[in-house]
């Protein structure tokens, strides 16, 4: 599964300089470390930091957090979103692929 790339620049990465290799290049979760496959990968799309190309991936407990987190935390950065029912486009997709990561 690959998150939608309009969504990433939304959810938290750790920084790279705290990240192992294995992390950087998508083997482990990049939050929670734990090995990946195919299978149980959820792409974060590829990542520029200092010329530096990174791809990193997730397992879906730890990306569903993030994107809870990305959910929860938007409204107080954005002047689109006006209380719990003024909801923008960004945060109305945050909201969607977090349902869809719970399946």
């Amino acid at each position: 599964m690959a998150t939608p790339a309009a969504l990433v620049p939304h959810i938290v990465l750790p920084r790279l300089e705290l990240l192992s290799d294995a992390r950087t290049r998508g083997a482990e979760c990049v939050w929670g470390g734990e090995r990946l496959t195919g299978e149980t990968a959820i792409d974060l799309g590829v990542h520029t930091d200092n010329g530096f190309n990174w791809f990193p991936r997730a397992c879906r407990r730890c990306t569903r957090s993030a994107v809870r987190a990305a959910r929860d935390t938007h409204p107080a950065r954005c002047t689109d979103c006006k209380g719990p029912t003024a909801l923008c486009d960004t945060r109305q997709a945050l909201h969607e692929l977090l349902l869809e990561l719970r399946r």
